[in-house]
């Protein structure tokens, strides 16, 4: 997809080179920028040059690429900033904090001693027993194989009609 196709969508403007970014790096399919409005100085935002909604979207080997150029880029970072920790951090939804719907990553330093706003694991969370852990657990592996399945069986299906 061709990213001036989504002109609402600020990273394609970027991409199109419609918008002003400082850029830490850019190949033929990511492109990673310093974030205008960081949450400590030297938070960067990896994206994909491909417009995807969110991770549910994108391309397993996209998703790889883009996540593989984060972790390229962490070191540099790290060692720019002189922070130890680094977080990396997906928003895929707006009840997941998503505001920009074009998967991205965000790298964060985080400075000594700087407040980060999610702390896991949360000291006000109920803490589930072990049988309703194993009930989620055996929910969500299930959950999994039926999506498997419906997706195998529509590619299936779309190969018997092409």
């Amino acid at each position: 997809m061709d990213p001036n196709d989504n002109p609402t969508c600020v990273f394609c403007r970027i991409i199109g080179g419609d918008e002003m970014v400082s850029i830490i790096h850019e190949d033929d399919d990511i492109i990673a920028f310093l974030d205008v409005q960081p949450l400590h100085p030297g938070h960067v935002l990896v994206v994909p040059k491909q417009h995807h909604k969110n991770l549910f979207y994108v391309p397993e080997e996209l998703a790889t690429r883009t996540f593989a150029v984060a972790k390229r880029i962490l070191p540099g970072l790290r060692r720019a900033t002189g922070c130890r920790a680094v977080n990396i951090f997906s928003p895929n939804g707006a009840d997941g904090g998503q505001d920009v719907f074009h998967f991205h990553v965000h790298l964060i330093p985080v400075p000594k001693d700087a407040p980060f706003p999610l702390q896991l694991p949360d000291p006000n969370a109920e803490v589930p027993s072990r049988s309703q852990l194993d009930v989620m657990a055996t929910h969500v592996v299930r959950s999994i194989h039926d999506t498997d399945a419906e997706t195998h069986a529509a590619s299936q299906a779309e190969a018997a009609t092409a």
